[in-house]
C-alpha cells in the first residue's frame, strides 16, 4: 500500500472520555485495513477493521479524522 496516507495516525472526533486512534495498515479490495485504538479509564482496546476508500475519505474532509503526529503510545504513557 502507498499513498498520502499510509501509517499514518489519526485522532477520532468522538465520544467524551474516550480518546481514539485510528493507523491505517494495509489495503484490500474492500477498502482499507484499520488499526483502532481507544483509550478510557478502563483501559486500552484495539481492534483492527477495514473500512471503505469512501467512507474513509468522507471521514477525512468533514473532520472526524484529523491527523495525529504522536504514536499512540505516548498517549498511553
Amino acid at each position: 500500500m502507498s499513498g498520502p496516507y499510509y501509517m499514518k495516525q489519526f485522532r477520532v472526533k468522538g465520544v467524551s472520555g474516550v480518546e481514539t486512534y485510528l493507523r491505517l495498515i494495509g489495503e484490500n479490495t474492500e477498502g482499507y485495513v484499520i488499526l483502532i485504538t481507544s483509550i478510557s479509564e478502563t483501559g486500552v482496546r484495539e481492534t483492527e477493521e477495514t473500512i471503505s476508500r469512501h467512507l474513509f475519505d468522507a471521514c477525512i474532509r468533514t473532520g472526524y479524522l484529523s491527523e495525529c503526529p504522536e504514536p499512540v503510545a505516548a498517549h498511553i504513557a
